[in-house]
């Protein structure tokens, strides 16, 4: 009845407006000319409140160990997964197969019928695991940034359809976010640069992710030095979904697996999720603790080739490990804008 509703005021005012523009004049007078508007002075040329980001990268050797941290979490969890290490702007650098390791990953099932919700179109579909380890860690690294750490629990709470999401909540407002999955359309003109044939785009730049932005625990920031450069996606236990509700506390092994990847490579505290309140609900970033975990093991050469190894996906990576690219130079598809691009001197194309 709402949508009714406005279509109705809608319309109203259309036609307010086609019968005032319909030339016609009662009255029989002729109507004063209308005055001519002052073209607006040409603005300033504005910038200097922004700080760009030190120039960090993840290189070859410490994505091996992250990777290695985290399969020995795995080992020690017995839930073979598929571990994705991405950097800042979406490329992929290493997708790591354990053996054992579930190819598909299921799409949860909303319980809540009858609302209008983001997931309601893709219930119950069984998508590639790695499509959807590759789907967490662009989300931990795209809403990451030096001022806030967000994981992929982190968006599941402001994306759902009340906020925040327990049983409790069910009639409030949506999330903030609500929605924003639908960003990652593979028609726009960004997600046109992806390369449908062969291993790894040949376009620099950022990724789409495949699946959107995911709301599975199992995606967390990676961070070298205070600057985000990227992040880690985990999934093994063949369910990709939500938590709806935040009341509890979740012992999720993948994201305990991710937890451990990211052990060196940690959003700083002071800038985590749950250091951050929006309309006075504190932010969730991680429902595991270092205690969760086990003894890290950092030896990237006794795992490969004996428990997993390195897969090629197409149109995201091969099988192989690259390093990734520091944010704001030319190699990463995003740099400062030049003069005479933009006058606004914080631009960034």
């Amino acid at each position: 009845m709402m949508r009714i509703g406005k279509v109705t005021a809608s319309l109203a005012a259309m036609a307010l407006v086609l019968s005032s523009c319909g030339g016609g004049n009662s009255s029989g007078t002729t109507p004063a000319p209308s005055p001519t508007p002052t073209p607006n002075p040409t603005p300033p040329p504005a910038g200097g409140n922004f700080t760009a980001p030190a120039q960090e990268a993840l290189t070859v050797a410490e994505v091996q160990t992250i990777i290695a941290q985290a399969v020995g979490e795995a080992q020690r969890r017995n839930l073979p997964s598929v571990i994705t290490v991405v950097d800042r702007v979406g490329n992929v650098l290493a997708v790591f197969r354990m053996n054992g390791a579930r190819a598909t990953a299921r799409t949860s099932a909303m319980t809540e019928a009858g609302l209008n919700n983001p997931f309601v179109d893709a219930q119950g579909l069984d998508v590639p695991a790695e499509m959807a380890s590759i789907a967490k860690a662009v989300t931990g690294a795209y809403l990451s940034s030096g001022g806030n750490a967000f994981s992929t629990r982190t968006a599941s709470q402001i994306v759902q359809q009340h906020f925040p999401p327990a049983p409790s909540t069910r009639g409030l407002e949506s999330g903030p976010l609500f929605g924003v999955q639908f960003s990652q359309l593979p028609c726009s003109d960004l997600n046109a640069r992806f390369q449908a044939a062969g291993g790894a785009s040949a376009f620099i730049g950022p990724k789409r992710s495949p699946l959107g932005l995911a709301a599975d625990a199992g995606g967390l920031p990676l961070y070298k030095n205070g600057v985000v450069v990227g992040a880690i996606g985990v999934m093994g236990d063949g369910d990709y979904g939500f938590d709806p509700n935040i009341l509890d506390r979740d012992i999720d092994s993948e994201e305990a697996i991710a937890f451990a990847g990211t052990q060196g490579f940690a959003a700083p505290e002071a800038i985590r999720a749950d250091r951050i309140t929006v309309d006075g609900t504190t932010l969730r970033f991680s429902d595991i603790q270092a205690s969760d975990i086990g003894p890290l093991s950092t030896n990237f050469a006794a795992i490969n080739g004996s428990a997993g190894s390195l897969i090629a996906v197409r149109g995201y990576a091969n099988a192989a490990i690259i390093a990734g690219t520091p944010y704001g130079t030319e190699a990463s598809g995003i740099r400062a804008a030049r003069a005479a691009e933009f006058s606004n001197t914080d631009a960034f194309i």
